[in-house]
């Protein structure tokens, strides 16, 4: 899974701390058997946190799935925190074990459970330095005055 990971970030020139806060996105949604087929919950059925009725559904209208966190629909440092743990009404796929592991994941991974304001601050360099692969903006100023 490390292999995989940085295969697939490292040619759009990100490195394991960018992989690691990217994988905290996890903190919400879910998988779907209908989507993934990773896991055996779908739409019309889910765990503790995702099924109809659940607390942690909020206000969603959308019930079902498997969530990597508790709190699923709170962005914060909770998949850093909650996988640890290993509560099996959470997903943890192969992919997501290994930044627990893996020496160069690991220490991030640490560092984010510890620190959310380290978190928030290296996922939103590594999102922007992802949504800006292959993007070019035109103007290059930017659009103003909408």
């Amino acid at each position: 899974p490390a292999e995989h990971l940085r295969y697939v970030f490292y040619k759009y020139g990100m490195d394991d701390r960018d992989i690691v806060a990217l994988s905290g996105a996890h903190t919400v949604g879910r998988a779907f058997k209908e989507r993934s087929g990773a896991v055996s919950e779908g739409y019309m059925d889910g765990t503790a946190y995702t099924r109809k009725g659940a607390a942690e559904l909020k206000n969603s209208l959308t019930c079902g799935g498997r969530s990597w966190t508790k709190n699923w629909l709170s962005f914060d440092n909770s998949y850093f925190t909650d996988m640890p743990k290993k509560d099996p009404e959470i997903i943890t796929f192969p992919t997501d074990s290994v930044l627990m592991t893996d020496p160069g994941f690991k220490p991030h991974f640490e560092e984010f459970a510890k620190d959310q304001a380290a978190f928030f601050k290296a996922y939103a360099s590594a999102h922007k330095k992802l949504s800006e692969c292959g993007s070019k903006f035109e103007p290059a100023s930017g659009i103003t005055g909408i």
